[in-house]
């Protein structure tokens, strides 16, 4: 059986974020090998390895919408580019939404986002919380679509063409 893939993207901007980095390397599935961990750090310097998996900077987007797809569960940011890419895949995606008072973002734009999202496949963890245990059997399980959905608001999309040109 192949292993579950955990993928984790804690974005592209000059902001450490420590927070997203303790809770990972506190993950007891972090130091499982049956897990395959990709870890994305940006501007992060992690400091434990995964039992299995990479750590890298930064990937191009085409390698990231890939890994994106085959994961299993994505822990992320709360980026709108990230949001979006998670929606057109289905993921079960666990937001952790950087903020100003640990220094991981220069506002709390992260804040406003996380308020309005969250339903069975997307949970956030806020400064508050504690992290979620991850559930290795629920990991393989997780069904993996081969190509994104279409999540365009079209009626969004004509109010904002007219505007525009009208």
């Amino acid at each position: 059986m192949a292993r579950p893939l955990i993928l984790v993207t804690m974005g592209t901007n000059d902001y450490p974020f420590t927070r997203l980095q303790q809770y990972i390397e506190q993950e007891p599935l972090y130091h499982d090998d049956r897990c395959e961990w990709f870890v994305q750090t940006g501007a992060s310097d992690v400091g434990m390895h995964p039992a299995y998996g990479e750590v890298v900077k930064l990937i191009p987007r085409a390698e990231m919408e890939n890994l994106v797809r085959r994961s299993a569960l994505v822990i992320s940011h709360c980026g709108i580019g990230s949001l979006n890419l998670m929606l057109q895949y289905k993921k079960k995606v666990i937001f952790v939404p950087r903020v100003s008072q640990y220094g991981e973002f220069s506002d709390d734009h992260q804040l406003q986002i996380a308020n309005e999202i969250g339903n069975r496949r997307i949970s956030v963890v806020y400064p508050e919380d504690d992290f979620p245990v991850l559930n290795y059997q629920e990991l393989c399980e997780q069904e993996v679509l081969p190509a994104p959905v279409d999540i365009t608001n079209y009626d969004l999309a004509r109010v904002i063409n007219f505007k525009l040109t009208g």
